[in-house]
């Protein structure tokens, strides 16, 4: 009888146990940098929805407890939140809500069950870019096997095509990636800014996945000063179909690529497999 009472409260506890959520030490993965805060994220089932989470990200100074409450505002948000599945064939690019508790919330609707990789990307307080990865299984955990077949130097997403200079780069020096984006074979005039940039590329190492975003330039902003990010562009704006990627990649191997543009109303992704050697 004993046991039976135990096994009863233990059946009781699962549904409250599973209503607080699972939280999760971030690990850091902004490549060739050092972590200057911790980062937490507790995930919690939304009721009626297997696929949906709610999302709540904070950052603590190493040794304190309490939420750090002040971000930097980049690229037009306080955090950005990468979601990539593990096989890296999904890729989402959200934006929680700060509070003033210093939380970051936001609720996901995942499009498939799996193990996902929540990147969280921003820069608390005055510090640095601080990026941390999270591990966060979605129903039943998804494979680990990343098979990135070669794409070329050019890739079809849409009406447009997406051309890059190269899809092989020397790692652990600056380079140069001219990036093109045509439409019925001509520069596209129908492109617009994202989140206040022409487009926003995001690295993954599909080893180690250490992590690497950066944002194009048009030529006008090639002439700025270049130890300064320039203005967001307004959003509504033109964007040009030529612009410039100046990327480090600190480790040789095979990278993602997911290019993130706007054309006409329309969020597109170009995806790259990259060879830093």
């Amino acid at each position: 009888m004993r046991l039976a009472g135990l096994v009863v409260l233990l059946l009781l506890a699962v549904p409250a146990i599973l209503a607080q959520g699972q939280e999760i030490h971030g690990v850091f993965a902004l490549q060739g940098q050092k972590p200057m805060t911790d980062a937490h994220l507790r995930a919690t089932p939304v009721a009626g929805q297997p696929l949906g989470r709610r999302l709540d990200f904070w950052m603590t100074e190493p040794g304190k407890s309490d939420a750090i409450r002040t971000y930097q505002t980049e690229m037009t948000k306080k955090l950005h939140v990468v979601m990539v599945s593990s096989d890296f064939k999904t890729f989402l690019h959200e934006h929680p809500t700060l509070g003033p508790d210093g939380h970051l919330r936001m609720t996901e609707a995942f499009p498939h069950p799996g193990t996902w990789y929540v990147y969280a990307d921003g820069l608390p307080k005055d510090l640095n870019h601080q990026v941390f990865r999270f591990d966060l299984e979605v129903g039943s955990p998804g494979s680990m096997q990343r098979v990135l077949p070669k794409t070329g130097m050019g890739v079809q997403v849409g009406p447009y095509e997406v051309d890059l200079s190269s899809v092989r780069l020397h790692s652990g020096m600056m380079s140069m990636l001219d990036v093109s984006i045509l439409k019925d074979g001509k520069p596209a005039t129908d492109l617009h800014p994202y989140l206040g940039s022409p487009a926003h590329a995001v690295f993954l190492n599909a080893s180690d996945l250490s992590y690497v975003h950066v944002h194009p330039m048009s030529m006008d902003q090639m002439s700025m000063d270049m130890s300064k990010d320039p203005p967001p562009m307004p959003e509504n704006g033109p964007s040009p179909s030529d612009m410039m990627l100046h990327i480090a990649l600190r480790e040789a191997g095979t990278y993602k690529l997911w290019l993130q543009f706007r054309g006409g109303t329309q969020l597109y992704v170009a995806e790259f497999t990259i060879t830093a050697i």
